[in-house]
């Protein structure tokens, strides 16, 4: 697969001047976590973060749908992900706000694929490790599964867990007709909420390279 042709998201963003940097390396999505349990949440700092011409994206974990619509109206969200959606039901409410909803999708080998049938209403998955944190692990799964994602998985997709430096050539080598973009967390920061700019650039560089 072409590296061109993917979509970026950088996850775990708290500060503006770390957004400021990573739009300029032409990052498509930035997302700010609302999960009291992760280092990167911003849910108890009031931080509100600008992020165009990114689009934004608000990451809950088995929230309810009351505190979710409040979030996506006080921060203007482009985007939900959803993490521990147990039904079709929250995506669909979320659609209903006029927004795209990604469902998160925790990887194991024994993964029951028909799950994937049950989320008419998620405009994307996204495939993560499986861990108690709910992702920001640092941890691949067994990436000798995306064939079998791919060949199963009723829509595109985003790959996360542990995707790090020196992936890019391994990326770019992929055969996905549904892969749709990278999200990166924790394998380029320095400190938890704050991202290695000159990593990822060399990352994205790579990426993009014909």
């Amino acid at each position: 697969m072409n590296g061109l042709n993917l979509k970026i998201k950088v996850c775990g963003m708290k500060h503006q001047q770390n957004v400021d940097e990573l739009l300029e390396l032409g990052v498509d999505y930035l997302g700010n976590i609302f999960y009291d349990q992760s280092p990167r949440s911003i849910s108890q700092t009031g931080v509100k973060l600008t992020v165009n011409p990114a689009k934004k994206v608000g990451v809950f974990v088995k929230e309810s749908i009351d505190v979710v619509k409040e979030k996506v109206k006080l921060h203007q969200f482009d985007v939900v992900q959803l993490h521990g959606a147990d039904s079709n039901e929250i995506c669909k409410q979320v659609k209903e706000l006029g927004i795209e909803v990604w469902r998160v999708c925790p990887i194991t080998n024994g993964y029951d694929f028909s799950e994937l049938q049950k989320f008419p209403d998620a405009d994307y998955f996204l495939f993560d490790t499986k861990t108690e944190k709910h992702g920001g692990s640092g941890k691949k799964f067994d990436w000798s599964l995306l064939q079998r994602i791919d060949k199963e998985s009723p829509k595109k997709y985003f790959l996360a867990g542990g995707i790090g430096p020196i992936d890019a050539k391994e990326i770019k080598s992929l055969q996905l007709e549904k892969l749709y973009g990278l999200d990166l967390n924790s394998k380029f920061e320095i400190e938890p909420g704050l991202k290695n700019v000159e990593l990822l650039k060399e990352f994205l560089n790579e990426l993009r390279a014909s």
